[in-house]
C-alpha cells in the first residue's frame, strides 16, 4: 500500500460508484493503473466489498438505538453471534467498558424495538437479566456515523 492506493481508498469510501477514469483523472494517472490497484486490493482483502449508505429513516426506520449488554461471561462469544444473526442488528461489538458488548439496533418504532428486546435479545441464553445489565439508548440525531476513515490528508 502507497499513498495512490490510500489516495483511491479515500474517493472508494467517498463513493464507491466513482468511475475508474474520474479517478484516473482526479489523481493524475491512467485509468488502467487505476482499475489493477483497486483489483489488487480486492485480491488481497483490503477491498472487502462495496456496499451503499442508506438513508434509514426516508424508509421508515424511524428508530436506532444502542443497547449496552451484559452477559455471562462463558457465553459472550455464543450470545454476540446470535445476535449478530438478525437483520435489525446494525453492529455487535464486545467490549472490556461496564458491558460486555454494544448492540446497535435499527427498527420502525419504539414499540417495534422493545418486542425485539423482549422477544430475541432478553430470551437468549446467558443474557443478564438483573437491573443495571442492559442499557437501552434511542438516538435522537445523528451528527456522524462514519462508515470509513479517511487516509490521506
Amino acid at each position: 500500500m502507497d499513498e495512490i492506493d490510500m489516495k483511491i481508498l479515500d474517493i472508494l469510501q467517498e463513493d464507491a460508484k466513482t468511475p475508474y477514469y474520474k479517478i484516473a483523472e482526479k489523481l493524475g494517472i491512467g485509468t488502467t493503473t487505476v482499475h489493477s490497484r483497486i483489483q489488487k486490493m480486492i485480491k488481497e482483502r483490503i477491498i472487502e466489498k462495496f456496499s451503499v449508505v442508506i438513508d434509514y429513516e426516508k424508509l421508515g426506520y424511524d428508530a436506532f438505538v444502542v443497547i449496552g449488554l451484559s452477559v455471562e461471561p462463558d457465553k459472550i462469544d455464543e450470545v454476540a453471534k446470535k445476535i449478530a444473526e438478525y437483520d435489525e442488528v446494525q453492529m455487535v461489538g464486545v467490549t472490556t467498558g461496564s458491558h460486555d458488548m454494544v448492540i446497535e439496533l435499527l427498527g420502525k418504532d419504539t414499540k417495534t424495538i422493545g418486542k425485539f428486546i423482549n422477544e430475541k435479545i432478553k430470551t437468549i441464553k446467558g443474557v443478564r437479566l438483573t437491573p443495571g445489565s442492559m442499557d437501552v439508548s434511542f438516538f435522537t440525531d445523528i451528527y456522524k456515523h462514519a462508515h470509513g476513515i479517511k487516509l490521506v490528508r
